[in-house]
């Protein structure tokens, strides 16, 4: 299993955070790569919550449908695919407040079932795109807290 990790410091409060990463719909803003996305039921995540997400990363095709498995809210947010699914994924959304209007987030992807070979190739691609993503994020919550 390959993991993935970054721990970003956002100047918002950990509940201005939260409620843009579990806005699911929204993905597609700050996640590169998102051609189709669907949740039910529709609206802000919740443990249950199904996630069908289709794209295009570091130049592979992806489809998967994910559920939300961990919810605390302003906390802690987990969407994974099922058990049984050959390649397995798992994203994990981790607030940790630091102060009222900071918070620290720790991003973690783990990605099952997949090739040692394309496993070093994510690894390349990751190490660039999760500090990218971050930086989508925070920009996107500055231009929405204006």
């Amino acid at each position: 299993m390959a993991i993935f990790e970054y721990i970003d410091t956002f100047e918002f409060s950990s509940a201005t955070v939260f409620a843009y990463i579990s806005d699911l719909e929204a993905r597609n803003k700050w996640v590169k790569g998102i051609l189709e996305s669907r949740v039910i039921p529709e609206g802000p995540a919740q443990l249950g919550s199904s996630y069908f997400e289709a794209g295009k990363y570091s130049g592979y095709k992806s489809e998967k449908t994910m559920y939300v498995t961990e919810y605390e809210q302003d906390y802690l947010l987990t969407l994974a695919t099922p058990p049984e699914v050959r390649e397995s994924f798992r994203e994990t959304y981790r607030i940790e407040p630091l102060s009222g209007n900071t918070c620290r987030v720790y991003f973690t992807i783990e990605v099952g079932g997949v090739p040692k070979v394309a496993e070093f190739f994510m690894t390349q691609s990751m190490k660039k795109e999760q500090p990218k993503t971050s930086e989508r994020l925070k920009a996107i919550l500055i231009k929405e807290n204006e």
